[in-house]
């Protein structure tokens, strides 16, 4: 083959300037592979030719066979044409392969112009083809995709994608997603491709991709990956504007600042709560361990308020302290006047609990909204939502909802777009022995945008996990960096919302953001290092783990069920769940046959242990069985079902029975240094079983509902701490 590797420095520059020029969107394909080449990326670059007899010479000269391209700047998928003939192997052929093309293209392509055909050698056999690319997202920038190429990609859409630029190590892992990534490895007789030819290319491409804002798409297909090396057989380029650089705030330093006094107040101000609602805002502020002041003029509502023993005033400016946070409870129509008035007495932020502004869709609310977003960014204020519960910061007393703890210093960080999800987290936090640092509900994201509350909790020092549900986000490559930045300090778990058609539909309604293509989405988290759940059930039970459980370095599961059923359904929902159930050592195998039961039960792993410890009630068997998984170097964390039906409804008149094995447990607990959960199904005994998890924590043990959502836990911080390793 005649390849073209070296081309001067000013090519890509100068072909995208000569199509620019002529108003030319779609580079020809001989102009696309002279950057390819450009790049230093092994690529047939063809010649051109106007007539049969100058194709002819062409290939003659090339050497047959030869591959003849349709060339017009108003095609882009030649086959789609008849614009491709393969294998020409002498003159003849080439010369009717050519009036074939030029026919096909005025058949099924009236008007197009015709400006002759590419000639290029056939390319050598063997190989896996790939696909490989570019894509620019609005939002997000430019990303970088590989797939297998052939029917594979219509059949299997085996793809990756990667936000650009990427590393060398990052495009291999890109290569290791695919599904059939056995291929490239070699199978059924067919050798293996060169891994590291395939992850350079992938590199320059992504690198290409971020130096070039002007470039919208690239599609290589196919590239063919050898033994040796790699080489593009097909290239197309498309041209757009560069996407429009998002205009600098000149107050964000200060903003951010006036974010974390929100966060921290030493006085807050609630602006038009009301009895309807049962003044919900400053019941919620309740317990506020600083200032608490309302604002409120409406004489029917002063009485009520002064009542609760709250402060009431009839304007911002009647109050004598620097107010850090405001409230505002007001309708849509006076939210702009409010707002003002709050730049004017200095505020330092304000969450807008009002609703009804984009995310109906209605002119009013939009013009309301703007109206917002152009006095915030005017000033220093930091404007929360609107359509939001606002800050939380327990600690102090300051919640954004009626109901929960107060007064308790956590250390996870919860931010969301809803405000139930915000709530429910909160509140149910507790159940699981969780205790939240900071919480935001962050609405329609105005002025600050998800990124900012990332980096504010996660550089806070009580922050040991940050958790979030997001609908959206506008600045998408802000949010990654913020993301990434975060994910290395801690772990951070994303729920995502508005993942199905019709969920983005609904997320639109609801917090009027932009639906982002799901695996788009699913490569910026794992790309970041963070890791995502599904629900809020699968939140809490990853954060619990994450928070409260050890560091999770490796699958290998060791896992105690009560009876063999339960065993055989533990062994197979972890393994679902992509964990490993590894067989154990010879010397745990050897010292288990020297106690274990195996009349009714096994202690191959999974350990149907029942028998053995007697459902728990004989704690000495246990003590010895979690010393050995703790030892055996197959296993990295372990998991424990205790309490089936029958034992657990003992508890109610024989709570002893539980705290024992709860004491033994949560001894062993303390001295593992492996990750450990406790397993306690609800059963029939629902209420017993409550306070068997209640007792559980007050130990500081990890307690999961079910074997599907520990396995799901388990999962998710394995692959949290594997991106870490």
């Amino acid at each position: 083959m005649l390849y073209a590797t070296i081309v001067s420095d000013s090519t890509i520059a100068q072909i995208i300037a000569d199509a620019s020029r002529a108003g030319r969107l779609a580079l020809s394909e001989i102009d696309a592979k002279r950057i390819i080449a450009e790049l230093g990326i092994s690529v047939a670059i063809p010649a051109s030719a106007s007539s049969a007899a100058e194709a002819a010479a062409i290939a003659a000269r090339q050497g047959f066979p030869v591959v003849l391209k349709v060339l017009s700047p108003d095609v882009s998928h030649k086959s789609e044409v008849g614009g491709v003939e393969l294998g020409l192997a002498n003159s003849e052929d080439v010369r009717a392969a050519f009036e074939r093309i030029k026919a096909n293209l005025a058949a099924k392509a009236p008007g197009a112009k015709f400006e002759g055909v590419a000639v290029q050698p056939m390319a050598a056999g063997g190989g896996v083809e790939l696909l490989a690319g570019i894509v620019r997202d609005d939002r997000y920038g430019p990303t970088i995709m590989v797939g297998l190429g052939g029917i594979l990609v219509e059949v299997l859409k085996d793809t990756a994608l990667r936000l650009a630029p990427i590393s060398a190590s990052e495009a291999r892992a890109m290569l290791g997603e695919l599904r059939g990534a056995a291929i490239l490895h070699g199978v059924r007789g067919r050798g293996a491709v060169d891994i590291d030819a395939v992850a350079a290319m992938l590199a320059k491409l992504s690198e290409f991709a971020a130096a070039h804002p002007e470039v919208r798409e690239m599609d290589l297909n196919p590239v063919v990956a050898y033994e040796h090396g790699v080489s593009v057989l097909d290239a197309r380029v498309m041209l757009g504007a560069p996407p429009a650089t998002a205009s600098d705030d000149p107050h964000r330093a200060a903003r951010l600042e006036n974010l974390k006094r929100a966060f921290y107040p030493r006085s807050v101000v609630v602006i038009g709560d009301k009895k309807a609602g049962g003044y919900l805002w400053l019941r919620a502020l309740a317990n506020l361990k600083t200032k608490l002041y309302s604002v409120q003029i409406d004489p029917n509502e002063i009485a009520g308020i002064e009542a609760m023993g709250v402060e009431n005033h009839k304007s911002l400016a009647e109050i004598k302290d620097p107010i850090d946070y405001a409230i505002s409870a007001v309708p849509r129509q006076v939210a702009p006047r409010i707002l003002r008035d709050c730049v004017a007495n200095k505020v330092g932020a304000i969450g807008f609990f009002t609703s009804g502004f984009s995310e109906t869709g209605e002119e009013l609310g939009i013009r309301l909204e703007s109206e917002l977003r152009e006095i915030a960014l005017g000033s220093e204020i930091a404007l929360v939502g609107p359509n939001c519960m606002g800050l939380a910061n327990p600690s102090i007393g300051m919640r954004n909802y009626p109901d929960g703890k107060t007064g308790e210093a956590g250390d996870v960080s919860f931010i969301s777009q809803s405000g139930t999800h915000t709530i429910n987290f909160c509140i149910q936090a507790a159940a699981h022995g969780v205790r939240v640092n900071l919480a935001a509900s962050i609405g329609n994201v105005l002025v600050l945008e998800a990124a900012d509350y990332i980096d504010l909790m996660a550089a806070d020092p009580a922050t040991r996990v940050i958790g979030m549900y997001i609908e959206g986000v506008r600045d998408g490559r802000r949010f990654f960096e913020s993301l990434r930045a975060a994910a290395a300090r801690h772990p951070v778990v994303v729920w995502k919302g508005g993942t199905t058609e019709a969920g983005a539909r609904a997320t639109f309604s609801h917090t009027g953001s932009l639906a982002t293509p799901r695996a788009l989405w699913s490569a910026l988290v794992r790309q970041a290092g963070a890791v995502e759940v599904g629900s809020l059930d699968a939140m809490l039970d990853a954060v619990e783990l994450l928070s409260r459980g050890r560091k999770v370095t490796g699958r290998g599961m060791g896992l105690v069920a009560m009876t063999g059923g339960q065993s055989v359904v533990i062994t197979d929902t972890f393994a679902a769940a992509g964990l490993e159930i590894p067989a154990l050592s010879e010397s745990s195998y050897n010292e288990l046959k020297t106690f274990f039961n195996v009349i009714g039960g096994s202690y191959r792993n999974p350990l149907d242990a029942g028998g053995t410890i007697g459902s728990g009630i004989h704690p000495g068997g246990l003590d010895r069985i979690l010393a050995i998984l703790d030892r055996d170097p197959a296993i990295d964390s372990i998991a424990l079902e205790i309490g089936t039906g029958f034992r657990a409804a003992r508890w109610a008149t024989h709570e002893d029975e539980i705290t024992t094995l709860l004491d033994k447990i949560a001894e062993f607990a303390a001295a593992s240094s492996k990750p450990f959960a406790v397993i306690l199904h609800p059963a029939h005994v629902e209420a017993i079983v409550a306070r068997g998890k209640e007792l559980a924590r007050a130990r500081g043990l990890v307690v999961f509902d079910s074997f599907e959502r520990a396995a799901s836990a388990f999962a998710t911080a394995s692959a949290y701490w594997q991106a870490h390793r």
